[in-house]
């Protein structure tokens, strides 16, 4: 068989005979950047597999919820650890996520309200 360039580190390699096609080395650090790279591709071709289904229903969303409080109230400090763990990327997520908020209660509150009858 012969010889290839890896897509990342750029090394040759010889595919595995039961992979004709492969196209990236065995070295952990290319395999875990395939990997990313794969699941990248699959989220943008599937924007919506992630988000909340309305057609299930507000009891479907509920028993959620519930599940995930019930888990967070039981692995404290998992959810501890992990923000430890990942504090910058945290409070970036946190930044966003309030400015989206406040800018969301400023639209409410600057549209008009209806008059009462």
């Amino acid at each position: 068989m012969e010889s290839r360039h890896c897509l990342y580190c750029h090394e040759a390699f010889t595919p595995n005979k039961y992979s004709p096609r492969q196209k990236v080395c065995s070295k952990p650090e290319c395999q875990k950047k395939r990997q990313l790279d794969s699941m990248r591709g699959w989220r943008q071709k599937n924007p919506n597999y992630f988000r909340y289904d309305e057609s299930k229903g507000l009891v479907w969303l509920e028993t959620q919820r519930k599940r995930s409080r019930q888990w967070r109230e039981k692995n404290p400090d998992k959810v501890r650890q992990y923000r430890q763990a990942h504090s910058s990327q945290y409070r970036q997520y946190m930044r966003e996520y309030m400015r989206q908020y406040r800018q969301s209660k400023k639209k409410l509150n600057a549209e008009p309200n209806p008059p009462s009858a």
